[in-house]
């Protein structure tokens, strides 16, 4: 058992809450949190999580909005990261904290190596664990992987990134793309001959996306809990997710460059 366990292991119950067996064979912990409503919309402004690094002190964070018709725009949560923190990349991101819109602390997330990240509600407790699993080609193809296990027990929900179609047409029409790219850097040269470098940038801006899909479920169910669908919009469709812990997933996906 890990350090880490060890800790979900000493959180103290506290009394007139429902309990829930925890997971890794841990005692009971408090079952009771916010779901969202069902059918609701957030989004994340992907460019400006990923240029978290030039956020100074003081400055407004990355905001997590509302994508609902009435409320879009409207933000639900703010996301928070350290300054002067190592990234690790895909396999270790740097913590980062999700308050509510009144600055209400709603969750932390630590990574805890090799692409495991532990969740903890505002008051410290943990309430859940997020795993992401490389891709592979050898010896099949897998697709990168989410899990989301919630401290509360009950089957895990998993995600693929990209859907089986998604990723054959990518493979199919990658020629295509790649000719599109290298006419774009072409393109770029020009401005760029002309000492004009913002412009450079702006005319080879091309970005060969991956198949970015993806559908949160557990293994035993074909209900989708949440579904994402690119731009950083993620609709969550279910209300059987916490939402602090589909807040943390959703910024983490994100980060992965979808």
């Amino acid at each position: 058992m890990d350090h880490s366990s060890q800790e979900w292991a000493s959180q103290g119950q506290q009394p007139g809450r429902p309990q829930a067996p925890g997971p890794y064979g841990q005692p009971p912990v408090p079952a009771s949190y916010a779901h969202p409503a069902a059918e609701t919309r957030i989004e994340i402004e992907s460019k400006r999580l990923r240029a978290y690094a030039r956020v100074r002190a003081g400055e407004q964070t990355v905001a997590i909005r509302s994508a609902d018709e009435g409320t879009k725009g409207d933000p639900v949560a703010h996301v928070s990261v350290p300054q002067d923190v190592l990234n690790g990349g895909r396999h270790a991101r740097p913590p980062f904290t999700v308050s509510g819109p009144d600055a209400e602390p709603l969750c932390s997330v630590r990574s805890v190596g090799s692409g495991a990240y532990e969740v903890y509600g505002g008051d410290g407790a943990p309430i859940g664990r997020i795993t992401r699993l490389d891709g592979r080609v050898l010896p099949w193809p897998r697709r990168p992987r989410w899990t989301v296990q919630a401290v509360t027990g009950g089957e895990p929900l998993t995600a693929r990134r990209g859907t089986p179609v998604g990723w054959a047409l990518f493979t199919v029409f990658s020629p295509v793309y790649l000719v599109i790219w290298a006419l774009g850097a072409l393109q770029g040269l020009v401005p760029l001959l002309f000492g004009d470098k913002d412009e450079a940038k702006k005319e080879s801006a091309w970005d060969l996306g991956l198949p970015s899909r993806a559908l949160w479920r557990d293994s035993g169910d074909s209900e989708v809990v949440v579904d994402y669908r690119g731009g950083g919009i993620f609709h969550i469709v279910s209300a059987r997710l916490d939402r602090r812990l589909a807040y943390a997933q959703a910024v983490l996906h994100v980060w992965d460059g979808v």
